[in-house]
């Protein structure tokens, strides 16, 4: 049993008060009034190790079977005063949104990659970024954080009012990338458009507007900064009357827009090479 192997009791009850605090990290008010949020599963446990996040638990449920690998860094964890909870069946699967987890759930400090900005005083030139407006899909979100690493951009800049990037569905379709990115959310990005084309960086909506810029036909260079918006309503008026210029994607005539996480992903291609 994990508990045994861990050297803690098994806790039961679902009613438990730190079962019950850490089910709140499962919505965004728990997340953000404890500045707290969870990892589910063994690759992000590993992860976090990895990359050094602050872990303040780690959950095993109750007969999980791990590698010796995976014991050896909960024990590790557990030597550097991280606590170490062993759960039932029923009071693990209240801190859960898997259908099948793995057995092991990570309660991690809030990230400092992960912050709230409305200045670009700290950014440095050339810096590669990205602008998300209003985006609301999870699993576009974490899509376009991955592919972001994958392309090597420096920055993700997101509107406050996007799906929040703590969301375990933003994680899980993140693949760790939340780890590596800096990841900056603001609450007033007409100014942060103003400040980057203040220091002579274009920004770009993508749009479906005939009059549009269009990729492939026109030229676009690697200080360019690209936006990308709502999956439904596209980018807000504001953001496009603070830009330079707006782009379209070409395709075949008759056919739905992109989806955002493809269309973020073909302009992250196209600066990365």
């Amino acid at each position: 049993m994990n508990s045994s192997i861990f050297n803690v009791e098994c806790i039961s009850s679902k009613s438990n008060p730190l079962v019950s605090k850490i089910s709140k990290l499962l919505t965004k008010k728990g997340r953000y009034e404890y500045n707290l949020f969870t990892l589910d599963g063994i690759k992000l446990f590993e992860e976090a190790v990895k990359y050094s996040v602050n872990i303040k638990y780690i959950i095993v449920k109750e007969n999980a079977v791990f590698s010796e690998e995976i014991i050896e860094m909960v024990k590790m964890c557990k030597r550097n005063n991280v606590q170490i909870l062993c759960l039932s069946d029923s009071a693990f699967s209240k801190l859960t949104e898997e259908n099948s987890p793995q057995g092991i759930i990570t309660v991690c400090e809030f990230l400092k990659n992960i912050v709230f900005l409305d200045d670009t005083n700290e950014f440095k030139n050339g810096e590669k970024m990205i602008i998300l407006e209003s985006l609301r899909d999870p699993g576009n979100m974490g899509t376009i954080l991955r592919n972001a690493t994958a392309f090597n951009f420096d920055s993700v800049i997101l509107s406050s009012d996007c799906v929040d990037v703590y969301s375990p569905k933003v994680i899980r379709a993140s693949m760790g990338a939340i780890f590596k990115t800096r990841i900056i959310i603001s609450c007033d990005l007409v100014k942060i458009v103003e400040k980057i084309k203040s220091k002579g960086r274009r920004v770009i909506p993508l749009t479906l507007d005939n009059d549009s810029l269009v990729l492939g036909k026109d030229k676009i260079c690697k200080e360019d900064v690209f936006v990308v918006g709502n999956e439904g309503h596209g980018i807000s008026k504001p953001i496009i009357e603070a830009t330079n210029n707006t782009m379209i994607i070409p395709m075949q005539k008759n056919t739905e827009s992109l989806n955002a996480a493809v269309a973020a992903t073909i302009i992250m291609w196209e600066l990365f090479k």
